[in-house]
């Protein structure tokens, strides 16, 4: 175990995540504090709860954030590092990250469309059109005159897929490198099915920053992805999909997620698998990312107790923790449930 107060996560005094109706300094499944004061996206960014979250990250309470979501630290736990957004706390560290900071990422929360419709996380197909979409662009254009000239890193998305969302996927096509001259990275996250050849042709100035992406699949099996985890998608289309993907020369850094529930659990080392496979010919970063299932308002409080294997009350618990410990502690691998490790020992001994 790693002491988390010896380290200061860097995230909340450099990103934001952005949505509708509400603004955040992290993922808000791992630290759920709305920043947001009704006013623009960089008063947000230093409002007084923004101050307060950052004086939890430098007193070393970290009281703000949920250890056992956030898979850094959650990783602490687990005695490694995800990346290196967790960097020493020492008199240099401490006066550069300051109660006030600026916007250097930005998280693109702000748009829902997305050609699939995953149980965790919707419970229909969503695509912004009409006012809903002229909403999306005013954000858009608020975020360019508010970030543009400072901002090094952006994020696409974590709410929708980049290049389903109709906006999204145009800011992408149209992105001009100039207005943002201090751009060095745009992060993609997709669950991969639209990321053809002939659209990424079309995107052609985000080439060079483009350096990293997500991909989130949840299974590892045909019948487990089309019918149980990621309705509306399409495994073989997938399959094909992440051939090129993987071997898009400007990016190296990889992650594959799968958000562990009741129907995908006993494909958590088959998915390791596939993506330790997938690797076998590059000399690529990637790691694989296994998440604990979030509610994000598509289940009633009884769907989501039967879906959470990782409730220790789970009739299908202790099955879940043979399978949490196949993957445990391989090369690459990440996951949030480092709180249910003693669990596991005591089983075992």
């Amino acid at each position: 175990m790693i002491d988390k107060s010896k380290y200061i996560c860097t995230t909340p005094f450099r990103y934001t995540d952005v949505f509708e109706d509400a603004q955040f300094l992290c993922c808000p499944g791992w630290l759920n504090v709305d920043i947001s004061e009704g006013k623009t996206i960089r008063e947000n960014f230093n409002s007084k709860k923004s101050k307060e979250i950052r004086k939890s990250i430098l007193d070393g309470s970290y009281k703000f954030c949920d250890e056992n979501q956030c898979p850094h630290l959650s990783g602490l736990k687990q005695g490694k590092f995800v990346d290196n957004r967790l960097v020493p706390k020492n008199d240099r560290t401490i006066q550069e990250f300051k109660i006030i900071s600026e916007i250097k990422s930005v998280g693109f929360s702000f748009d829902r469309s997305c050609n699939l419709a995953c149980p965790s996380c919707r419970v229909d197909l969503i695509n912004y059109l009409g006012e809903e979409r002229k909403s999306v662009d005013i954000k858009l254009e608020e975020l360019n005159n508010e970030i543009c000239k400072t901002v090094k890193r952006l994020y696409l998305t974590g709410t929708a897929d980049p290049f389903y969302s109709k906006s999204f996927r145009q800011f992408l096509i149209d992105f001009e490198p100039s207005n943002y001259p201090k751009i060095q990275t745009i992060h993609l996250h997709t669950n991969g099915i639209l990321w053809s050849e002939k659209l990424w042709e079309k995107m052609k100035s985000i080439h060079p920053y483009v350096i990293s992406c997500e991909i989130s699949i949840d299974a590892a099996t045909k019948d487990t992805y089309e019918n149980k985890v990621r309705l509306g998608g399409e495994w073989d289309i997938l399959m094909e999909r992440l051939q090129f993907i993987i071997n898009i020369p400007t990016i190296y850094n990889y992650c594959f997620s799968f958000v562990c529930q009741d129907s995908n659990y006993k494909e958590m080392y088959e998915f390791y698998k596939l993506i330790k496979n997938l690797n076998s010919n590059n000399d690529k970063i990637v790691n694989i990312n296994f998440n604990h299932m979030l509610n994000w308002g598509t289940f009633s409080d009884e769907e989501y107790i039967s879906k959470d294997i990782s409730n220790p009350n789970h009739e299908l618990h202790s099955d879940f923790l043979l399978e949490l410990n196949k993957i445990h502690g391989k090369k690459n691998v990440f996951h949030n449930f480092n709180h249910l490790m003693p669990e596991i020992e005591k089983k075992l001994i």
